[in-house]
């Protein structure tokens, strides 16, 4: 499976994809909701809004700020399960493909035990996105688990 990260005009205008493909949208709460273009072979849109945010300990948001959620983590995990096997790339775009969106995409391939190395180096990725959509994978690993 292949990742691709991109950006609001990007996915609006219409990308290539030479393959089944699902597309993981993000964008900020305020905002419209991008027109993803309906291509052959796209398969499915998952729609998420939050805030390109990293809470951090001992520092409050402002209550207008809303960052990502652990369901919205899960909501990631189980869309990718449920597409994995009829895909072959995931294409996950943010408003400027450069934070939200690759921290997504390091995520996924981690998980997926692919080499997302390079989301790390050219791009900012959102430690905190990371952090919540790899813990969803793991959680979701550990709840496989026979008990």
């Amino acid at each position: 499976m292949k990742i691709q990260v991109c950006n609001r005009e990007e996915i609006e205008h219409g990308i290539v994809v030479k393959s089944a493909y699902v597309v993981i949208s993000i964008c900020d709460p305020d905002r419209k909701r991008p027109r993803v273009k309906r291509q052959s072979g796209l398969r499915d849109v998952l729609f998420l809004t939050f805030h390109d945010a990293e809470p951090s300990g001992g520092f409050e948001l402002p209550p207008e700020i809303k960052p990502m959620t652990s369901g919205q983590a899960d909501q990631i995990r189980d869309f990718i399960r449920k597409h994995e096997p009829g895909v072959g790339t995931v294409v996950v775009h943010c408003e400027q493909g450069m934070s939200r969106s690759p921290a997504v995409a390091a995520a996924i391939s981690d998980a997926l035990h692919l080499d997302g190395r390079r989301f790390w180096q050219l791009h900012s990725p959102n430690a905190y996105v990371y952090h919540m959509v790899a813990d969803a994978f793991e959680r979701g690993t550990d709840a496989r688990k026979p008990g």
